[in-house]
């Protein structure tokens, strides 16, 4: 293997993480917890937000690889979300028990078939999903979402990244939307992204007020990272020099004892596939009645 990739694996609770040389466990929101998760980098050493992490959720993870870590390629999965390396997966996820050797195997982590794919690209990001309605109106109607935070941080691109206020109004106003904050980049490319990224939601943090929020939406710079990801890449995509690639995701259950809500996941999954418009209308209608 010619190329050092790191992919890094957000966890705030303890998790079996497969052994792979190209994993990096790394407990997140460490700075909050009394014990540390064994064989895993905690998010609070060197230069670190972990503090901050129940605002940054996996971002915090994403803030220390950015400012202590050296690698070409940074990568960012979570405890029970990879992406799939397997060529022939053609929906936005696929949903799976256990992130074991035999299913690894399966959806291609071969670290030479990872390394040819990730060589391919400068920046891989989760096949997007239809949502068949826009970026925007998805976030304003999301649970614990609150659409004034997502207007905030556009006003703030408009005042500071003016270069950017065409992707971000193609983004969301686009119905295929990239979820979960995972994504692999070239070194270059991640330390712009990060630089970009952070100072918005510093300067989001400066202005937002977060009284009486609940502790989900206190979740809000993880929220308003999938977007600002989004807006991004799509500014990235009119650079032609920049080569993007798409791989699905793989969601596995998360922990022991939740079994019904996972045959309820593989249930809804089967029946209403992700990205479709049948899933699209069948939600519609939950949300009236």
């Amino acid at each position: 293997m010619s190329q050092n990739i790191k992919i890094f694996i957000s966890c705030h609770k303890e998790y079996y993480v497969p052994s792979h040389p190209f994993f990096c466990p790394i407990q997140v929101g460490a700075d909050l917890h009394d014990e540390l998760f064994k064989g895993m980098q905690p998010d609070n050493t060197g230069n670190n937000i972990s503090h901050l992490n129940r605002r940054y959720c996996e971002l915090t993870a994403q803030y220390w690889a950015w400012k202590n870590e050296n690698a070409d390629y940074y990568g960012f999965f979570h405890y029970r979300r990879y992406f799939s390396f397997n060529r022939k997966i053609k929906r936005p996820y696929v949903i799976t028990a256990k992130s074991d050797d035999y299913t690894l195997q399966y959806h291609g982590f071969d670290p030479n078939n990872m390394e040819e794919i990730i060589n391919c690209y400068d920046v891989i990001l989760p096949v997007p999903e239809n949502m068949y309605v826009s970026a925007y109106n998805h976030y304003k109607d999301s649970k614990n979402h609150n659409i004034v935070d997502l207007k905030m941080v556009k006003d703030i691109i408009e005042e500071s990244y003016p270069a950017f206020s065409s992707a971000a109004d193609e983004y969301l106003n686009s119905t295929r939307l990239y979820f979960c904050n995972m994504f692999i980049m070239r070194k270059a490319i991640f330390n712009d992204y990060c630089n970009w990224l952070f100072n918005i939601l510093t300067e989001f943090d400066r202005r937002k007020d977060f009284s009486g929020y609940n502790s989900k939406e206190m979740r809000v710079n993880g929220y308003l990272a999938e977007r600002l990801l989004g807006i991004y890449c799509t500014w990235l995509k009119k650079n032609e020099v920049t080569k993007i690639g798409y791989l699905p995701r793989i969601h596995f259950e998360a922990f022991a004892g939740e079994t019904d809500n996972f045959r309820k996941m593989k249930m809804i999954y089967n029946l209403l596939p992700p990205g479709t418009i049948r899933r699209s209308i069948v939600k519609k209608i939950f949300k009236q009645i």
